[in-house]
């Protein structure tokens, strides 16, 4: 190698001409670069045996999320190590690690250690969540889908004419799993989210069964974008991240436009949202992507100064003192006209929104099973369901946009 050799101007004449030969002190310095020159050479060869020897475990690139928290990519050039961070609620200090390996490919055991193994392509997959149908419809991998859970909340009219022809079997909700049946569609790999730690126990269960799990947290993002942009770790299981990255910077590029119209607007209603739920208000916290979306389009969120990281329970009386503030009411529960709002408690038609008339839900796409597009494919078009509350709150800035997502209640 080029690298060894010594400069010609300190190499000693070691040439033999005929009858010459070097002197006894020629010997010694010819070891003493002979020594040298092996020295040089083990140097400059142990760093490329390290190479050779860790050859694929080098970073190629870590992927740097532009809004998501709650999880990472890292390339290499045979296998990926996504990581899930904070998998669900009050979980700061726990971390999934996953490898994303092909098939027939080996991976050194130091890469290995402390990661659940998911071997590439993937065929087969099992979805828990409504949003992971919509994140596989824009990928186009749809066909993929073995199984889901909660049939009828789907909204996906592909998905439901499959599983009424037995093609996608419904494996049960939460503690109703039929492992059974989830065990006869042989999955590469189920999809899962947690709410809470007892989530560790289903994840123990389907690793003791052989089947590999991947976390999904996109419900805890902070940012409307950050939750659509879990479609890059979605897209590694088939090879799609250039794809799901076209897709997102064009949604987030048309997001941060619509977002732009409503900077500098002098007026900015106050919003109420939700409805309590067996006598208790639980209300969204002003870091949460809900309330992203009001401030975004130009609207004043009641709670914008809660900070919570999940739903926080207030008595009704409470948030009857506080509401009295609020101009728009929107996102109440399943409700589809006025009456039932005020049917829930009488106290309700006192509101201003009601009285008003300004009072929207996002119920616009429910389908005859009760399956919300809202909560589905409103995942993967953020920039739409900004575009709804911009039309809502500020309708001089839309021009004639229909209303996609949400409607407004009547009577």
């Amino acid at each position: 190698m080029q690298g060894n050799s010594v400069p010609d101007n300190k190499a000693p004449n070691l040439s033999f001409k005929e009858g010459k030969y070097p002197k006894s002190q020629d010997w010694a310095f010819m070891f003493l670069v002979f020594l040298l020159s092996q020295f040089l050479t083990s140097c400059t060869n142990k760093p490329e045996r390290a190479r050779q020897n860790l050859k694929g475990t080098y970073p190629l690139v870590s992927e740097v999320n532009r809004y998501a928290r709650g999880f990472s990519i890292t390339k290499y050039s045979n296998f990926d190590i996504v990581e899930v961070k904070k998998p669900w609620q009050g979980s700061e200090k726990l971390n999934f690690k996953y490898l994303l390996v092909k098939e027939g490919v080996s991976v050194p055991g130091s890469i290995r250690k402390g990661a659940d193994l998911i071997r590439l392509p993937v065929e087969r997959i099992v979805c828990t969540s409504t949003t992971h149908v919509a994140m596989l419809e824009a990928l186009g991998k749809t066909e993929a889908i073995v199984g889901v859970s909660g049939a009828d909340l789907i909204t996906n009219k592909e998905i439901k004419e499959r599983i009424n022809l037995g093609e996608i079997r419904d494996i049960g909700y939460g503690r109703e799993l039929n492992y059974e049946v989830l065990i006869s569609l042989r999955p590469d790999v189920v999809l899962i989210y947690g709410v809470e730690s007892e989530m560790t126990g289903l994840i123990h269960k389907l690793k003791d069964l052989g089947i590999s799990v991947l976390m999904n947290g996109e419900y805890l993002e902070e940012e409307p974008l950050g939750k659509m942009e879990w479609i890059k770790l979605m897209a590694t299981l088939f090879g799609l991240e250039e794809k799901a990255g076209v897709l997102f910077d064009s949604v987030s590029t048309r997001y941060e436009l619509l977002k732009s119209k409503t900077e500098n607007v002098n007026y900015r209603p106050v919003v109420l949202t939700g409805l309590p739920w067996k006598d208790v208000w639980y209300v969204s916290p002003g870091n949460t992507a809900n309330a992203k979306f009001i401030e975004a389009a130009g609207a004043t969120y009641l709670w914008e100064d809660l900070k919570s990281d999940k739903a926080v329970p207030m008595d009704l009386e409470s948030v009857y003192l506080k509401a009295g503030i609020a101009e728009y009411w929107i996102n109440a529960g399943t409700a589809v006209s006025i009456s039932q709002i005020v049917n829930m408690d009488s106290r309700f038609s006192h509101f201003k929104p009601i009285s008003s008339g300004k009072v929207y839900n996002n119920t616009a796409k429910v389908n005859s099973t009760g399956g919300n597009d809202y909560w589905e494919s409103g995942l993967m078009h953020p920039d739409i369901i900004l575009m709804d509350l911009i039309s809502i709150f500020h309708p001089e800035l839309s021009g004639d946009e229909p209303l996609v997502y949400y409607q407004k209640l009547q009577y």
